[in-house]
C-alpha cells in the first residue's frame, strides 16, 4: 500500500517540476516572439526598453523605446469590443508598422482588421494625423490611388486619409484612433479621435 502512494507522490513532484520548467520556457518563448514582432514593426531596432507612460491618452497601454523610434501598444473600443494594436513609429514620426494583435469584431467584416494587409499598409511610411475615408467601396483601389495622391500630406504631416475596411467603418475608425495615439505620442501632437457613437 505504501509503494503505490510513494509512486503517486513522486509522480506528482515530477509533474509539478516539469510544469514549472515548461512555464518558464513558455514565458521565454513569448518574450522572444514579442521582441521579434517589435523588430518587424520598427525595422532596424534591436533592443527595446519599456518607457513609463503617465499621459492622458487612455488608448496608450505601453511604450517600448529603441534608439530609432517606438513601438506603442494601443487599445480602444471598436464595434464589438476592445481592439489592441501595436504601432511602430520612428523618431521622425512616420509609421513603420501596424499590426492588430487582438480584436473580437464581426466575422467577415471588422474581423478582417486582423488580416487585411491592404487596409493596414495604408498607414506605412506616412506621418501626420489619419482619418477614415468611407466613400470608397474597394479598399485596394482606394489604397493605391491614395498612395499616389497623398505624397504631400505624408511629407508635411497633414491629415492622411485611409480607406475603411468594406462594411467595417467603426472598426476602421478604432484602428485609426490607435495609430493616431501612437503617432501623437512620438510627435507630441494631439491625437485625432475619429470618434463614433459606437466606437466611443
Amino acid at each position: 500500500m505504501k509503494k503505490p502512494l510513494f509512486a503517486l507522490v513522486l509522480a506528482m513532484i515530477v509533474l509539478f517540476g516539469a510544469s514549472v520548467g515548461l512555464r518558464n520556457v513558455a514565458k521565454e518563448n513569448a518574450a522572444k516572439a514579442h521582441l521579434e514582432m517589435m523588430q518587424l514593426l520598427l525595422p532596424g531596432a534591436e533592443a527595446f526598453e519599456v518607457e513609463p507612460y503617465a499621459g492622458e491618452d487612455a488608448n496608450i497601454k505601453s511604450v517600448h523605446k529603441s534608439d530609432i523610434g517606438f513601438v506603442i501598444e494601443t487599445s480602444t473600443y471598436g464595434y464589438a469590443g476592445e481592439i489592441t494594436v501595436l504601432v511602430g513609429v520612428n523618431n521622425a514620426g512616420k509609421v513603420t508598422g501596424v499590426v492588430v494583435r487582438d480584436a473580437h469584431e464581426t466575422f467577415g467584416l471588422g474581423g478582417n482588421a486582423l488580416t487585411d494587409h491592404v487596409f493596414l499598409s495604408q498607414f506605412l511610411n506616412s506621418a501626420g494625423s489619419f482619418e477614415v475615408n468611407t466613400s470608397g467601396a474597394d479598399a485596394f483601389a482606394g489604397a493605391t490611388a491614395e498612395a499616389e495622391s497623398s505624397g504631400e500630406a505624408e511629407s508635411s504631416g497633414e491629415t492622411v486619409s485611409v480607406d475603411a475596411i468594406t462594411g467595417a467603418t467603426v472598426t476602421s475608425k478604432a484602428v485609426v484612433r490607435c495609430v493616431n495615439s501612437a503617432v501623437g505620442y512620438v510627435t507630441g501632437a494631439d491625437a485625432t479621435t475619429e470618434a463614433t457613437s459606437w466606437g466611443g
